[in-house]
């Protein structure tokens, strides 16, 4: 917890913000003076969520009507927005030929088509006021492969390359795109994505929190950094993967030079 409110009365709009890293990012966000909008599908949940948030709204990211009637509820509220999240996402853990390609379409229709709906419908009028912050929480499986992930890695890669885009498109409007990898978070996700022996199958892996994921995505957005990815372990291994390949290119025009 910082000792100054960074987010003093900004508008936030959180996806997915009824669990997991969703709930951590509502809560650090009310922590440092900000007025959270949470979103979720889950109706339980989203009457739980309203006690600590400013305005709890109901939100599919796959239903365009959903998007636009949350977005207009927003502003009729709020007048503006400051900062989106988008972090509501789902997974998919399956060996390759098994995975369809409606489970590619369910996946990126959650993952990635919900990110740029919610986008198209609030980026307008944070370009309009000349300030704003898009958050997209991607993950380091959309800078790493990962075996039976191939949807979710597809959705994340593809993120990951729309953000880097729209930064470019956004520069000189004031608005920023700040992109969040985190690596295993201690959350419902494996065990909804159909992977609920994930951590008995990684006994060495120390998973990180929603609460550290939340720190994180706040400093980087304080700091409108274009991309953060979360932990050392998983920087190394992003670097390795950058790495690796030339090195080992070059090693092997050296011997074939001998």
């Amino acid at each position: 917890m910082h000792g100054t409110a960074r987010f003093e009365d900004k508008v936030v709009l959180v996806t997915g913000a009824t669990s997991g890293i969703g709930a951590a990012l509502a809560t650090a966000f009310v922590a440092e003076g900000a007025r959270v909008v949470g979103c979720g599908r889950d109706q339980g949940r989203l009457m739980s969520l309203a006690s600590r948030v400013d305005l709890a709204l109901t939100l599919d990211v796959t239903s365009q009507g959903s998007v636009d009637m949350a977005a207009a509820a927003v502003q009729d509220r709020y007048g503006r927005v400051d900062i989106v999240v988008n972090n509501a996402g789902i997974g998919h853990f399956q060996a390759w030929q098994d995975t369809t390609i409606v489970d590619f379409q369910r996946i990126m229709d959650t993952n990635l088509y919900g990110a740029i709906r919610v986008a198209q419908a609030l980026l307008p009028g944070m370009v309009a006021q000349g300030e704003g912050v898009l958050v997209n929480i991607a993950s380091v499986a959309g800078e790493r492969g990962y075996p039976k992930h191939t949807a979710y890695c597809a959705s994340k890669h593809a993120m990951i390359g729309w953000s880097r885009a729209l930064t470019k498109d956004l520069r000189g409007s004031g608005v920023a795109v700040v992109l969040v990898c985190p690596p295993a978070v201690d959350t419902p996700f494996f065990e909804n994505a159909g992977f609920p022996d994930y951590k008995a199958h990684h006994p060495g892996l120390a998973l990180m929190s929603p609460d550290a994921v939340a720190a994180g995505t706040l400093d980087a957005v304080a700091g409108r950094r274009t991309q953060v990815i979360l932990s050392p372990r998983a920087r190394a291994l992003w670097l390795l993967d950058k790495l690796a390949p030339p090195l080992v290119e070059g090693l092997q025009r050296w011997k074939d030079a001998r």
